[in-house]
């Protein structure tokens, strides 16, 4: 797995380049997961360029129909679709949440 995480404090940025589908999702997944609890507002999800071709699965098409399932929609109030990636705006919850980065080994443990 090549993904890259950075985070600034406010908006993480996951770089899915050199992923498997089934990777990208659950890192997309897991960082959902872990920034709704720490509190964050948006994550910027870097999908690339994919060019779609009929019956093959890409990043960008798998994860938008996610989305458009609804599937995150308990942790999800919108998405912002560009080109190579998306802008995913987060639900808040009323508790505390942690104080720092979010690193990758809280994404991806293994």
């Amino acid at each position: 797995m090549k993904a890259r995480l950075i985070d600034d404090g406010a908006r993480p940025k996951l770089d899915l380049h050199g992923c498997t589908v089934d990777e990208a999702l659950f890192l997309t997944r897991q960082l959902i997961r872990v920034s709704v609890q720490y509190g964050r507002n948006t994550i910027k999800i870097i999908h690339g360029k994919s060019t779609t071709i009929p019956g093959k699965r890409t990043i960008k098409s798998t994860l938008s129909e996610l989305v458009e399932r609804g599937e995150l929609s308990d942790a999800v109030n919108g998405v912002l679709k560009s080109d190579g990636y998306m802008l995913i705006s987060l639900r808040r919850s009323g508790s505390l949440h942690p104080t720092g980065r979010i690193t990758p080994n809280m994404i991806d443990p293994r």
